[in-house]
C-alpha cells in the first residue's frame, strides 16, 4: 500500500503505524497550524500510561515540534487522548469527539493498522475532534 510521505515518515520514525499514533499526529499538526513554530510551544498530553493510546505521544512530538528532549511535551494519566497547546498565554485543547475512543479501541487490529490509519489520516478534524480555546 502506498502511503502518503507524511505517513511513511511517521512509520519510519514510531516503528509502524497505528490509529493513535495517526490521531497524535494530526493533533500535532493542528497545533502548528494554530500556533506556528514549536518555539515557545508547550504541549499537555493526557493518555493512557500504556500503548496503544500512549503512542498518540510520538505522533505529537512528531508534527508539533514539542518533545521530551526539549522539555516542551508532558504527559498525565487520563482515559482519552487529548492534547493541549499553550503559547504566550493562549491555549487550546484537542480532543476525540466522544464515542471515538471506544470504536476505535472495539475496531483496532494489527492485520489492518495501515488501512485504519490511512483512514484516520484522511478524516476531517471536524469528524474525529474536539478543537476549543481556553
Amino acid at each position: 500500500m502506498d502511503l502518503p510521505e507524511e505517513l511513511a515518515a511517521l512509520q519510519r520514525f514510531h516503528g509502524h503505524l497505528g490509529v493513535y499514533v495517526t490521531l497524535g499526529l494530526r493533533m500535532g499538526a493542528v497545533g502548528k497550524r494554530r500556533f506556528g513554530h514549536y518555539k515557545g510551544l508547550t504541549a499537555s498530553v493526557r493518555s493512557q500510561p500504556d500503548p496503544p493510546m500512549r503512542c498518540v505521544l510520538d505522533g505529537i512530538q512528531f508534527s508539533s515540534g514539542c518533545t521530551f528532549g526539549k522539555g516542551n511535551i508532558s504527559l498525565e494519566p487520563g482515559s482519552e487522548p487529548e492534547v493541549t497547546f499553550e503559547k504566550e498565554g493562549k491555549r487550546f485543547r484537542v480532543a476525540l469527539k466522544k464515542g471515538w475512543r471506544e470504536k476505535i479501541d472495539r475496531e483496532m487490529s494489527k492485520d489492518k493498522e495501515l488501512e485504519q490509519s490511512l483512514f484516520y489520516y484522511e478524516i476531517p478534524e471536524s469528524d474525529v475532534f474536539d478543537i476549543r480555546d481556553g
